[in-house]
């Protein structure tokens, strides 16, 4: 009898393995919407534009699916060169005359360079809309009002969007995607197609990055950073002024109203007055990314071979050191102004066209 029953342990077990393989899925970074963007620009021969070229890391495999467990097309070598055609928050989707597609990790390659002066900025994934939500409502992993809910959203949480599709706003959370109900929008305001397009006062770019609302003691200094950081850059710039984060947003010092929060160093972290500051500056870089021209980066470093885990891999801006910092400069006509707001874990970063 005792055998017995071992045996049907086993089975039991067994059939609950299989069934967790069956229903893990790979988690939604973005894939589906970034895959239609890019593919539009494929060839009638089926292959795609090549946007950029990069060198791998490691050795790796190609995969046939931007999933880990996917099947493998073959091997890179370490410093191999990949032709780049697109991206998700993720992925690199690349192309091989001998494989055709394959996908690789974004953080498994460096040294990545656009093939021409036209191609747009490395990372850029557009922010379509910038919305407000008009109830309490939840940020989910699918398209459905019974999916998991990543985040809650309360009333007046404002946040920006890549696109609205089947009544649902896709929401770039981190290095994954989540959709939030329509139905749950107060307001939804179009970012300006193109700065020729643009009126006073109008979004001509926009991206939100999110942050913990946990309430211990260094997690509301964070917040408090995030906060006074946006204070401080939320200005209008003349055309032809030059921004720099750490003399705008700096000293980072509790005179300056900051007070001790994580700070990431190499790795790692240790208190410091300003921690958080950074999220303010690379929420900012991947607003302005996405303005074609008008404006010019003048420097900028990453975090390091990780980046930082609240923005997609490799488009990260580090503050707070003399090598650490975001600085740009404004060669439209026009003055801009930064609308900065930090609310419900929410920081929105708005770049509005301003008037002389």
């Amino acid at each position: 009898m005792r055998n017995i029953r071992f045996v049907l342990y086993i089975c039991l077990l067994l059939m609950l393995l299989s069934c967790s393989e069956v229903m893990a899925e790979p988690e939604d970074t973005g894939y589906d919407v970034c895959y239609a963007d890019f593919k539009e620009s494929t060839s009638a021969s089926g292959r795609p534009e090549i946007l950029y070229t990069a060198k791998t890391i490691i050795n790796l495999n190609m995969r046939s699916k931007p999933d880990p467990e996917s099947a493998s097309l073959g091997q890179l070598t370490e410093r191999k060169t990949v032709q780049i055609w697109g991206y998700d928050q993720d992925w690199l989707f690349c192309w091989s005359d001998e494989v055709g597609e394959y996908y690789v990790r974004r953080r498994n390659v460096d040294t990545i360079e656009p093939v021409s002066a036209d191609v747009a900025p490395y990372g850029v994934i557009p922010n379509r809309f910038v919305a407000v939500t008009a109830v309490d409502t939840w940020l989910r992993t699918a398209a459905d009002e019974d999916a998991e809910v990543i985040e809650p959203m309360p009333a007046g949480t404002r946040v920006s969007l890549w696109m609205i599709r089947d009544g649902w706003a896709v929401v770039p959370y981190n290095r994954l995607v989540g959709y939030l109900y329509v139905g749950d929008l107060a307001e939804l305001t179009p970012v300006a197609p193109s700065t020729q397009d643009a009126q006073d006062g109008d979004i001509i770019a926009a991206f939100t990055t999110f942050y913990s609302t946990k309430t211990n003691e260094l997690n509301i200094g964070r917040m408090e950073n995030l906060r006074v950081g946006c204070q401080y850059i939320a200005r209008t710039y003349q055309p032809g002024e030059a921004f720099d984060f750490n003399k705008i947003a700096g000293p980072y010092r509790k005179s300056r109203g900051y007070m001790p929060s994580p700070v990431l160093i190499d790795g790692g972290t240790v208190a410091g007055y300003g921690g958080g500051t950074c999220q303010v500056s690379t929420t900012l870089y991947n607003a302005l990314l996405q303005i074609p021209e008008g404006i010019t980066i003048l420097w900028r470093r990453p975090h390091g071979p990780g980046g930082a885990k609240y923005a997609p891999h490799g488009v990260d801006a580090a503050v707070g050191a003399e090598n650490l910092n975001l600085e740009f400069r404004n060669d439209f006509d026009f003055p801009i102004y930064l609308d900065c707001t930090v609310l419900n874990g929410c920081l929105c970063i708005c770049v509005r066209k301003g008037s002389l």
